[in-house]
């Protein structure tokens, strides 16, 4: 199962799509909690309303995680319509193997996210950059979708 810690803003709309996109995951058992950090204002009763649970802080949000996976993704994320068999797989295969989650086609930039085994991120204090290191050195899981 993931803990997916998700870094977020006022967006409320964002949010709302992203948490809608996890709902199938988490009745599929894929996903165990969703963990918001920095929601503030209707963003923040949005992610409370959804059940997640929110953080003033990414170290906090990794130290309530209580999963062996971790993933993090972006606020603006679009998950593809297969992205749950696709990390269901790599956490099958490949059971101890970081992984970048990117998108299917070309993108200089827009959203990206990490999925790592708790046991790999560097300690409870890391920061998000820290994980997202340790997710460059696994395999790359094409899930996202451009908006």
């Amino acid at each position: 199962m993931i803990s997916v810690i998700v870094t977020a803003s006022d967006d409320a709309k964002a949010l709302a799509r992203l948490l809608t996109a996890l709902v199938p995951a988490a009745a599929e058992g894929l996903v165990r909690e969703v963990a918001v950090v920095g929601a503030r204002g209707v963003a923040a009763e949005v992610a409370d309303d959804c059940g997640a649970s929110l953080y003033a802080t990414f170290g906090e949000a990794l130290a309530g995680a209580r999963s062996g996976w971790i993933a993090g993704l972006a606020l603006g994320a679009a998950l593809t319509p297969d992205w749950m068999d696709v990390v269901a797989e790599h956490l099958r295969e490949d059971p101890a193997r970081p992984a970048r989650l990117t998108t299917r086609s070309f993108s200089l930039g827009g959203p990206a996210g990490w999925l790592v085994p708790k046991a790999q991120a560097p300690s409870v204090g890391a920061a998000e950059q820290d994980l997202q290191r340790v997710a460059r050195r696994g395999r790359r899981l094409r899930i996202l979708d451009r908006r």
